[in-house]
């Protein structure tokens, strides 16, 4: 299949170079998880960069695309969680909009308060 035809289908495996620590690097993912990825940065209010970082200081395996693709799952698997623990589903649609917009900005906040301490532990162990 050639360049052109692979670029059309849907979900292909693309690599893209992205710097990691300074460092350039290749990461290979589809184009659902890049999507995923480029929507948690605009949550997180960060790059795409800083976010690899993170999950590059905390990874558990060798492979970072599969480090990723972990990560955007559990990122919005937490969302769902919160969600429906939320007890939204019982409630009139505005009142359950606002309230899902208020959870989402409260996981918003945890997650990046996660990461801030996740990232300044790894920093002290760097030291």
């Amino acid at each position: 299949m050639g360049y052109e035809a692979a670029m059309n289908r849907p979900n292909v495996n693309r690599k893209r170079s992205v710097v990691v620590s300074k460092k350039r690097t290749s990461v290979s993912l589809e184009d659902s998880f890049w999507a995923s990825l480029q929507a948690i940065v605009r949550m997180e209010n960060t790059t795409i960069e800083h976010y690899i970082e993170k999950i590059e200081r905390k990874r558990e395996t060798p492979n970072l695309s599969s480090n990723l693709r972990i990560a955007v799952l559990e990122y919005f698997q937490q969302i769902a969680a919160r969600s429906l623990t939320a007890g939204t589903a019982d409630q009139p649609a505005a009142s359950s909009n606002a309230k899902l917009h208020d959870n989402h900005n409260q996981l918003t906040e945890k997650v990046a308060a996660y990461w801030g301490r996740a990232g300044s532990q790894n920093q002290q162990l760097v030291d």
